[in-house]
């Protein structure tokens, strides 16, 4: 799954932009002028910083330098000092208010920089304050090695543990170990959290958690709705999904089902399948050039990204960030994607999410105004990328692009089949534990956080807690520092990625089942993404864009009929 990706919502934003221009109580002009005026001037300055800023994060992400650290905390403070001019926020929202500006560029070009500004008559000091504890907490994550057993390992070695052994105790160790960082990063947290949530009142917000879904032009009534709904639609079945690996982890571990733990399920967070019984998934893509494989598929429906992988990273390294991300550094085509590519499922599902990241941003009208030139939302870059993530489980992609033998690809399409339904309701329980978490973290954070944290995985999980929830396992969570608020964009994403697969599958491609094809080939799938998705850019809200793609608003109606039914 896509991790850490940059984009303005995630540093909180917020110098002195307005020169003289402040000194009059009026402006001199029309407010058709002005906004093209502003427009511009904001673009002049906006554009340099920004590409400075994602320059910035490659270079500390990629080597984790003390150096390259203070240089990306330099750049996000350029951001903060540009989108902190309270003059020019109350001027974008009066001439918004106004309703004078009627072109549909324009006026999306000024309701982006609103949004880009809402943190504008916030205390400039107090967001440099979140911008270096960010980027302390960053560096932790990149440069945290678990202790195991005495030996340091990455994260990459814990998982491969938590994947492969059946000794529990060994399990034990390396979660825990894992799971230090939490404990390194958690005072840190406690205080970004405090300092998040003052930046709201100053705003006029009850909490960050409410500022932060309306930066990302999200109501809060139907979006608590539509998790609610997702919490009807998947309890039952994955209440029966998780007897199953219950049974299954009891057998691996030799060990009662009441025993089990944390440790025991395969995966640091139970947010990714493990193996239950059939097709061993990892050992399918074992030997294979994930690279290759790749490039191979995107070709086909018409998108070239070896220009993406030739300025890529991706192979683990010393001081390197252990995630994984796509970021578009100039909006001129200078995309890049980092990975810590293994020869496994994980790896085999991340490299083709990123991509799908990378394709998105490339593809997008490099016609439209800079500050256009970006997704739409999080939720459909996220779904994108999780549509063509989640592909490597398809049974017409292992046949025709990882090209397994007849039988093989019939047993493994079906053990596949299986897992990619496991895995859409897991992690549909594991995002409700991250949306009821940050919303309690923000709006009443002096709460036992431990017990917060697994009550909330004992109830949409079902897993039994360690055997103290007086441990700071969620600030293990690097999104929790520092992407906060995020999220239910994957999970609202996967719904968008279900209707745009059901659109693309019956209306375009003509076929009955939009779970079966992998789209492989379908130069007619590329054209239609490249067309009402991506070439759109933020030309659109996330909302307006999905009914015109779409013909309707986000609903959980195609996702519950793929995975849930």
């Amino acid at each position: 799954m896509k991790m850490l990706r940059t984009t303005l919502a995630v540093v909180i934003l917020t110098s002195s932009f307005h020169g003289a221009a402040a000194q009059t109580e009026k402006p001199a002009m029309p407010p058709e002028q002005e906004a093209k005026v502003l427009i511009k001037a904001y673009t002049t300055r906006y554009q340099p910083v920004l590409i400075e800023a994602n320059r910035a994060w490659w270079e500390a992400s990629t080597t984790g330098s003390n150096e390259a650290f203070d240089r990306k905390k330099k750049a996000d403070k350029a951001l903060v000092a540009l989108h902190s001019d309270t003059y020019l926020a109350d001027r974008v929202n009066a001439i918004l208010k106004s309703g004078a500006v009627t072109d549909p560029v324009e006026r999306r070009q000024l309701e982006v920089m609103r949004l880009h500004l809402l943190a504008a008559h916030a205390d400039p000091d107090l967001q440099n304050r979140i911008v270096d504890l960010q980027s302390d907490i960053e560096q932790t994550f990149n440069t945290h090695r678990s202790d195991v057993g005495g030996k340091l390992l990455t994260e990459n070695e814990v998982r491969a543990i938590l994947a492969e052994t059946t000794d529990s105790k060994q399990a034990e160790a390396a979660w825990k170990g894992y799971m230090q960082v939490g404990r390194k990063a958690d005072g840190k947290l406690r205080e970004l959290v405090a300092l998040r949530n003052e930046l709201a009142r100053q705003l006029g917000y009850p909490d960050f958690h409410a500022y932060k879904l309306a930066s990302q032009e999200i109501e809060p009534e139907p979006f608590f709705a539509l998790f609610d709904e997702l919490d009807r639609l998947t309890a039952a079945p994955f209440a029966e999904i998780k007897a199953r690996i219950d049974a299954a982890r009891a057998k691996k571990f030799g060990v009662a089902e009441s025993d089990l733990r944390p440790w025991h399920f395969g995966d640091l967070f139970f947010q990714e399948a493990p193996e239950v019984e059939g097709v061993d998934l990892d050992a399918v893509y074992r030997d294979v050039d994930l690279v290759a494989l790749t490039k191979h598929y995107y070709q086909s429906l018409g998108f070239e990204c070896e220009d993406i992988f030739a300025r890529s990273d991706l192979l683990e390294k010393e001081g390197k960030s252990p995630h994984a991300f796509a970021t578009d550094i100039d909006r001129e085509g200078d995309i890049r994607v980092l990975c810590n590519i293994k020869p496994n499922l994980y790896w085999a599902d991340t490299t083709m999410h990123e991509i799908g990241h990378a394709v998105y941003d490339k593809y997008i009208d490099r016609a439209l105004p800079f500050t256009l030139r970006e997704a739409s939302h999080s939720i459909t870059t996220e779904g994108v990328a999780m549509m063509f993530g989640a592909i490597v489980k398809n049974a017409d992609f292992l046949a025709r692009v990882r090209k397994l033998k007849a039988d093989e690809a019939a047993a493994a399409g079906r053990a596949a089949a299986d897992a990619l339904r496991m895995e859409k309701l897991m992690f549909a329980r594991w995002t409700q534990v991250m949306v009821r978490f940050e919303h309690g973290l923000y709006t009443q954070p002096d709460q036992d956080l431990g017990k917060l944290w697994w009550g909330l995985k004992k109830r949409y999980q079902l897993l039994n807690p360690p055997e103290s929830t007086d441990r700071p396992d969620y600030a293990a969570k690097v999104h929790i520092l520092t992407e906060p608020v995020y999220y239910h964009s994957y999970l609202m994403g996967d719904l968008f990625a279900a209707q745009v697969r059901n659109t693309i599958a019956r209306r375009v491609l003509g076929q009955a089942s939009p779970g079966e094809t992998s789209f492989f080939g379908e130069t007619k799938a590329g054209d239609y993404l490249r067309r009402e998705v991506f070439g759109p850019g933020n030309l659109y809200s996330w909302n307006e864009l999905t009914k015109r793609a779409t013909g309707e608003p986000l609903t959980a109606k195609y996702f519950a009929e793929q995975f849930v039914r």
